[in-house]
């Protein structure tokens, strides 16, 4: 399908995770009915395969990266991956996710694994999709705006926000910001410069008891609309967060 056949596009998800193996084919399906493109996030070695073969299959995008979850696999596997991005620089959008996170263990290991991949960024010309959780601003200080980022899921401070926008870096809002009071007020009080949406499908569903999916970057859509409606009309934060999108990734 071509790009212009869409309206919408969730910066990132994971429609290659196994546990939606009996139910891909209707995600990918339902998403497209509603004019939803998705990018897919390969977060090891299977998952970076599986998401090759999901943009071969359906068209979808993808980057590929190393969870810092992982951090505790041996430098062999981690090898495996990183040669594997490299090898299909041409097929992807950016490296990531990538990154540090406070609940994994061995935050120094964590932090070399990180530069690792974003010195491979920058060898294949890509952006990076970072994975920060409750380390936003440890994240930003290896960044130092070498490579452009994208904070998936951004969970910050306002003023990292800001920070991260005025050097040319993107913020994503994910579907906690449905219910999430901070995700609220960072849409308060930021503009929509360099914002883009995500659903993490099939985490952080805005909708008890189901699995999150791509379709639902539309409730994101509307949700900043509902808090930004004496500014914008619907239609005009579609558009530009669709643009900001295209911008990051390239396409």
């Amino acid at each position: 399908m071509n790009l212009a056949d869409f309206k919408y596009i969730d910066s990132h998800c994971h429609v290659e995770d196994k546990s939606l193996n009996k139910y891909r084919e209707d995600i990918v399906n339902r998403a497209f009915e509603k004019k939803v493109q998705m990018v897919t996030s390969g977060t090891n070695l299977g998952s970076c395969r599986r998401a090759v073969e999901l943009k071969e299959k359906y068209g979808i995008y993808v980057t590929l990266g190393y969870h810092p979850g992982r951090v505790n696999a041996d430098d062999n596997a981690i090898e495996k991956v990183y040669n594997f991005i490299r090898s299909k620089e041409k097929e992807i959008l950016a490296v990531g996710e990538i990154g540090l996170d406070f609940d994994a263990e061995n935050i120094e290991r964590q932090e070399n694994i990180f530069k690792k991949f974003i010195n491979l960024s920058k060898e294949v010309n890509k952006p990076v999709v970072i994975h920060a959780r409750g380390m936003e601003e440890r994240s930003y200080e290896i960044l130092k705006n070498d490579v452009i980022s994208m904070y998936h899921c951004y969970s910050g401070s306002l003023e990292l926000a800001k920070e991260l926008i005025e050097n040319g870096n993107f913020i994503s809002y994910s579907t906690l910001v449905c219910f999430s009071d901070h995700h609220k007020n960072l849409v308060k009080n930021l503009g929509l410069e360099n914002v883009v949406v995500e659903t993490d499908s099939p985490y952080l569903s805005p909708i008890k008891g189901e699995k999150n999916e791509p379709k639902n970057v539309i409730n994101v859509i509307e949700t900043i609309w509902e808090l930004k409606k004496d500014e914008y009309a619907l239609d005009e934060i579609t558009k530009i967060i669709y643009n900001n999108t295209k911008r990051l990734y390239r396409i």
